[in-house]
Parts: C-alpha cells; structure tokens; sequence
C-alpha cells in the first residue's frame, strides 16, 4: 500500500473500485453516490459525514479518525475491516453484511444496523447508547465495555453474544431473544423486569 492520496488532488468518484491506497484528510461530507467499493487501503481522518450511498463494500479497510456522522447507506457490505477512534453517530448500515469487523473507540450512540447480518464482530470502548439492532442476527459478536443502554435489540438472534463488560440498563430486547447471550451475575437485575418481578 504505497499510494498516497493527496488532499489536494483527490476526488471519489461514483461506482469506482479503490483499491490499495492511503487516503488521508478528505472531505468528502454531504455528498450522494451510487456505490462505492473500497479493498484493501486505510483511510485517516476523512468526513464523511452526511454522505449518502446506496451501495458500499468495505473489504480489508482500517478507517482512524474518521467521521461517519449521519452516513447513510442502503447496501452495506463490510469484511475484514477496522473502525478506529470514529465518528458515527447516527450511522445508518440496515441490512447491512458484516464480517470479521472491529469497532474500537468508536462513537455509536443513535446508530441503525436494523435487520443486519453480525459475524465475528467486536465492538470494544463504544458508546452506544440507544443504537438499534432489531431483527438482526449475531453471531460471535463481543461488546467489550459499551454503553449499551436503551439500544434496540428486540426480535434479535443469538449464538455466543457476549455483554459481560457492558452498560445494558433500559436493554430493549424480548425473553425471546436472551437464548445464546452471555452476561455477567451482577447484569441480572438489569435483565429482571423481563420477568415482571422486582428484585430488592
């Protein structure tokens, strides 16, 4: 990865493949594409803020520093990538295809990934309070000392789910949806009113 993308004479380009680049400080907040396909680049303190895609493909990416803020994308498809120190309150990912994922000291509060596919996905050091992830399949995901609370996890589905470590007072989610979750003892009480009972 030697290519360097230079602020001063880089552009994205609609329904283009970017492959094998280092893009650094782009501004690319606002603007509206088709699709957008990146493989194998990292890309560091860019905005992308407010940007609305129909199609994005994210395969072997490290994003640092990035903001996401209010990014919206209707077909989401994300492998072997790496989200670092970034932005994305308000991210809207539903439907969206994740694979092999980690999301560390990221900003997720208000985040939608409705209806996702997770698999061996780690969400470590994020708020995520009030996120919405209903309907989705997780499958291997560990939340590593999130803020969980009041996020949107009803109608979901379980197979080795980890929140031990995490925040989930005002967790929305059905008894239906527990089977396959790991908690720590001490998260019980956040979880009894599931029961109808109160525990004093």
């Amino acid at each position: 990865m030697n290519n360097i993308a230079k602020k001063q004479n880089f552009t994205l380009n609609d329904e283009e493949e970017y492959q094998d680049l280092e893009i650094i400080g782009q501004d690319f907040s606002g603007k509206t594409f088709n699709s957008l396909d990146f493989k194998n680049c990292t890309i560091r303190n860019c905005d992308f803020s407010k940007v609305i895609i129909n199609k994005l493909s994210l395969v072997e990416v490290k994003f640092i520093e990035c903001d996401f803020a209010n990014l919206e994308t209707e077909e989401l498809y994300v492998k072997k990538t790496v989200f670092d120190k970034c932005r994305m309150t308000g991210f809207i990912g539903s439907e969206g295809i994740l694979a092999e994922v980690q999301f560390i000291n990221c900003q997720l509060k208000f985040s939608q990934f409705r209806f996702a596919q997770l698999k061996d996905i780690r969400f470590e050091n994020c708020p995520s309070s009030e996120s919405d992830f209903y309907s989705s399949s997780f499958f291997k995901v560990d939340f590593l000392n999130c803020d969980l609370e009041k996020t949107e996890m009803s109608k979901t589905k379980h197979y080795r789910t980890d929140l031990r470590t995490s925040k989930i007072q005002g967790l929305k989610i059905g008894i239906e949806s527990l089977e396959g979750i790991t908690i720590d003892h001490s998260q019980i009480i956040d979880l009894a009113w599931l029961l109808g009972v109160k525990i004093k």
